[in-house]
Formats: structure tokens, C-alpha cells, sequence
């Protein structure tokens, strides 16, 4: 089984694992998506420039391709990046039991925004339009 996260601007990465999660991080509990990627897939930087960047991270599609089999998930607002590390991890058997290997990935943790932040949001972008036509009207553009 292989795993890929395809970010909104069109990055692609394949991935390790992908766990979901509910989390605590900036005081409310958030649905949250842990992710592990091989050392040498991306470097730090690159990635942590990609999951620092809310509008990349704001669509993930997660592809799953198990055989023939593929299978697409699609996550909208998880733009609140909780962790970003070089960790050592122990290596699972596909039926979760420990192999005695370990290995360093790259763990980020995305968490998603509440329902309250995502009309705050939204709300934030009507009066910004609103600001604009007004100004526009007020001096003839």
C-alpha cells in the first residue's frame, strides 16, 4: 500500500504514514492530520515552507493506492501547522506489529480550523469586498 498527499497548489508528496487525529493546539480541540514522510522525499526547508503556507495546505488530498485499488480523501482547512520535526520512529508490520526497526522521518502535524474560525474567516473576506466596492464607489473606479 502507498500513500501521496496532494496539496492545493498541486505539490505531491508521498508519505509513510497518515494518521488522523483530534488535538488540542491554540485552545480548542481540532481534527488533525499527522503525517510521516521518508527523510529523503523533501528537505526541511522545502517543507517547511510548503506547510507554512496556509493557502497550499488549505485542500489536502490524500491517495491511497492499495493494489488496484485507489482511494481519494479530501481535506479542507487544515492549516494550523502544531508540529514540525526530524523524529526517529519504530517501524510497524502492515498488521501494526512492531519490525525492531526504526528509521528518521519528517513528522508534521496539520490542524484544521474550527467552524467559528472558518466564518470568522469568512466574514473577513465579505468586509474586505465590501471595503473594495466602497472605496471604488467613492472615488469613481
Amino acid at each position: 500500500m502507498s500513500q501521496q498527499i496532494i496539496f492545493k497548489d498541486g505539490t505531491v508528496l508521498e508519505v509513510a504514514v497518515i494518521m488522523g487525529r483530534t488535538t488540542y493546539h491554540q485552545g480548542a480541540q481540532r481534527d488533525s492530520l499527522e503525517i510521516e514522510i521518508a527523510k529523503g522525499t523533501i528537505s526541511f526547508d522545502d517543507l517547511d515552507a510548503l506547510t507554512t503556507d496556509s493557502t497550499k495546505t488549505d485542500r489536502l488530498t490524500i491517495v491511497t493506492q492499495d493494489g488496484e485499488a485507489e482511494m481519494r480523501a479530501v481535506y479542507d482547512h487544515y492549516v494550523i501547522r502544531s508540529v514540525l520535526a526530524l523524529k526517529t520512529v519504530d517501524i510497524l508490520s502492515a498488521d501494526g506489529m512492531p519490525t525492531g526497526i526504526s528509521e528518521e522521518r519528517y513528522c508534521v502535524t496539520l490542524a484544521q480550523f474550527t467552524f467559528v474560525e472558518m466564518q470568522q474567516a469568512a466574514q473577513a473576506t465579505a468586509i474586505a469586498d465590501m471595503q473594495a466596492a466602497i472605496t471604488a464607489l467613492a472615488f469613481g473606479g
